[in-house]
């Protein structure tokens, strides 16, 4: 047998790899990284909306503390200034963080890497001792010079059992199905709830005051997956992209 013959040959007992050995070899690692890398996103996202989820547990909570110690009245979510449904108020802000909530538990880690701690930290710090651009929106009472606010039906002025006009009559919610806190899930292209039409819009691209446009939380590529609410009762569910109505109005529309 020729010299170049033997060098092409590899014995069973020989330890190293022949060309052919190795190029199976790397294909299968890129069938194993084609299957695992879709599961590790999946288990990343669950984290994010885990984490997102006690974020918010922790917002409904604070608040629900405010009401216990106001008569059952919750806040004002704006003072003076402010345009958008999550600008709210420095006092609200400042009893929330009060209660021990950290101030990056009111920013939904759904909006990274776009938006660092760091961004998030300019918009808490947005205009200090009037109002904080928070990353979840507060359906609670706003001023009426705010551009976006929540629809009057889904204002909550108080703990208890709400009653919400509906075609010429007043019906009550029970608190577990009556949002108090909500993901941030925005858009600047129209308020419709027909899903199909909702597919079409722009959920990326936000302009507003900060230098970086805004982005719902929690995307799927450039649709939003859904977003997590908590509720007048105290818990916290995940909506389905597919399930969310407008809640806010004007200009900026926020869907929970």
């Amino acid at each position: 047998m020729k010299t170049a013959e033997k060098l092409n040959c590899r014995r069973l007992d020989d330890s190293g790899f022949t060309r052919v050995d190795l190029l199976a070899l790397l294909a299968a690692l890129a069938l194993l990284a084609s299957i695992a890398l879709p599961s590790l996103g999946r288990v990343s996202e669950k984290t994010t909306i885990a984490q997102c989820a006690a974020n918010l547990q922790q917002y409904d909570m604070a608040l629900q503390i405010y009401g216990n110690e106001n008569q059952d009245n919750l806040p004002s979510s704006i003072i003076g200034s402010g345009f958008w449904a999550w600008d709210t108020a420095a006092y609200v802000v400042t009893f929330v963080t009060n209660t021990g909530v950290k101030w990056n538990a009111l920013y939904c880690p759904g909006t990274s890497p776009r938006f660092t701690e760091q961004d998030n930290l300019s918009l808490f710090n947005f205009d200090p001792g009037v109002f904080c651009v928070l990353g979840y929106v507060g359906a609670i009472p706003a001023n009426s010079a705010m551009t976006t606010s929540p629809y009057s039906t889904n204002v909550n002025a108080t703990l208890t059992i709400q009653r919400v006009a509906y075609s010429n009559q007043f019906l009550p919610v029970h608190p577990a199905s009556r949002a108090l806190v909500a993901d941030a899930t925005l858009t600047e292209s129209g308020s419709s709830s027909v899903y199909a039409a909702m597919l079409t819009y722009d959920w990326v691209e936000i302009e507003g005051g900060y230098a970086k446009p805004h982005l719902s939380a929690h995307l799927n590529g450039t649709i939003p997956l859904g977003g997590n609410v908590g509720m007048l009762d105290g818990h916290v569910e995940w909506r389905n992209f597919k399930d969310m109505l407008p809640r806010a109005s004007s200009g900026v529309y926020f869907y929970w």
